[in-house]
């Protein structure tokens, strides 16, 4: 299968994978089988991460660390940006609050009906046996009232919805922690844009070293330390996605309303999605979710992450390349220089083995 014919497929997978809020964690984990298949058969063995050459890179390096910033930090301004239908998503609102649905829903009652199983699926019982007290018992008068009630609040509730849709859109690009990879080494342009125009570094990993042992531990949620990671192939596409269906749930909760999230999966997956104009990064996201104190602090670093070996950009200048090597021959891992083959028809960067002499 073609790096293009995975992403698709792993496209497919992820848009068909919803985890609804209150399953438990076998549950959870049968939803995520076929997505986790997929990408434990088509990830990459290694993956590349480019380089400045400033000291907390270095330092980093030095370190075995990684650091993973937020979404709002990263040079592109659509990037993890989703798109919304306003509109469907007033009327979604508006519907759910009529008059005519009051009305649909008392008859429903009386004749010995109940709440509509999407209904169920997303609000706790509690709320639904009062909710569905009261709407049985309403008569005529008292849903007329509060249709004019409802009328009154129209304006404002637009208002909250805006401002909510604006609160979820920032929430989201600050939700997580990114750190970016590239399954590609050779790319004149990841150099150019990422490794400081050729005079940076370029540091491959192999994926079997991240170790995810945060999320089998029974102290997840406790545990100030604790982080989920999880790496993903980006979707290249025109179109931004669309969260619609997410923006619904999270302003009724902004409400007060006691609904249950249909996909607690969906704040991530915009994370993954980028304009196809990009498609030349061949990126893959590891995506950290962090726990309670660290949530708000970025960037994020992910310690004892050792590189296996560094490459060195064609204009990178001696005295950096002197300190990064220093580092790289304590930590005993390969070492290469890339350099422009004069001879070549094709822009592509090459690398030889790295040598002091």
């Amino acid at each position: 299968m073609s790096r293009q014919q995975y992403r698709k497929e792993f496209k497919c997978i992820l848009e068909k994978t919803f985890l609804p809020e209150g399953i438990s964690n076998e549950e959870r984990n049968e939803l995520l089988l076929p997505l986790s298949k997929h990408l434990f058969e088509h990830i990459p063995s290694r993956l590349f991460r480019y380089r400045e050459c400033s000291e907390m890179n270095l330092d980093a390096f030095n370190g075995d660390k990684l650091f993973a910033v937020t979404s709002d930090k990263f040079n592109d301004p659509y990037d993890c940006l989703f798109r919304y239908d306003k509109e469907r998503l007033r009327n979604s609102i508006m519907m759910g609050i009529s008059k005519d649905y009051v009305y649909a829903l008392r008859d429903h009652f009386q004749r010995g009906g109940d709440f509509p199983d999407m209904l169920k699926s997303v609000f706790d019982d509690e709320f639904l046996k009062n909710a569905k007290q009261s709407i049985g018992n309403a008569n005529d008068d008292m849903i007329e009232l509060y249709s004019e009630n409802i009328a009154n609040i129209k304006e404002p509730l637009n208002k909250l919805i805006d401002r909510q849709t604006e609160e979820a859109v920032n929430t989201v690009k600050r939700l997580t922690f990114i750190a970016c990879f590239s399954e590609e080494i050779h790319s004149v342009t990841m150099w150019s844009h990422y490794a400081d125009s050729h005079k940076g570094f370029v540091l491959e990993y192999s994926t079997n070293s991240f170790q995810l042992k945060c999320q089998i531990c029974d102290q997840l949620k406790q545990c100030n330390k604790a982080a989920v990671c999880n790496f993903y192939p980006v979707i290249y596409q025109q179109q931004r996605y669309d969260a619609t269906d997410f923006l619904a749930w999270y302003i009724a909760r902004s409400l007060g309303l006691p609904i249950k999230n249909p996909d607690t999966f969906a704040a991530s997956k915009p994370l993954l999605y980028k304009s196809s104009q990009w498609s030349y990064e061949k990126e893959w996201r590891l995506i950290v979710s962090k726990f309670n104190e660290f949530q708000n602090k970025t960037p994020f670093c992910i310690d004892h992450l050792r590189p296996q070996a560094i490459y060195y950009g064609t204009r990178i200048s001696p005295i950096n390349r002197k300190m990064l090597h220093l580092i790289a021959k304590e930590k005993g891992i390969r070492e290469y220089q890339m350099y422009i083959d004069d001879r070549s028809y094709n822009y592509s960067v090459k690398f030889c083995k790295f040598s002091e002499d």
